[in-house]
């Protein structure tokens, strides 16, 4: 039985497929760097199935993308954080609460200066 091809899915495909391309990598490449099946990226980039979030994640990590990117459209806007932030996030997250809302105030603060 053929699988169904879903526009969400497709979308997502696309991004995956455009983001592979600009990082001159092959599929082969991109499913082992991300350790997951051909079959399984190859499905992924056509459209025709979903994959689980564990190996969404790897592919995002593997082309240096936030995982937000691989979103459809409609939320991409909201979510995307530029590629120059995502290495602090790690560290962020390492900070307590507190800490983490002095730097966020600390961070708005600046920009509204600029």
């Amino acid at each position: 039985m053929a699988k169904e091809y879903n526009p969400q899915l497709a979308e997502m495909g696309t991004k995956i497929v455009a983001r592979r391309e600009e990082l001159g990598m092959t599929a082969t490449e991109l499913s082992i760097y991300a350790d997951i099946s051909t079959v399984t990226l190859s499905s992924a980039e056509s459209g025709h199935s979903a994959i689980g979030t564990d190996k969404l994640i790897r592919i995002a990590d593997v082309l240096k993308v936030p995982l937000s990117y691989l979103q459809p459209g409609k939320l991409e806007k909201y979510s995307e954080i530029p590629s120059e932030l995502i290495p602090l996030l790690p560290k962020l997250k390492k900070k307590s609460p507190e800490e983490q809302r002095k730097l966020i105030q600390m961070f708005a603060s600046m920009i509204d200066i600029m």
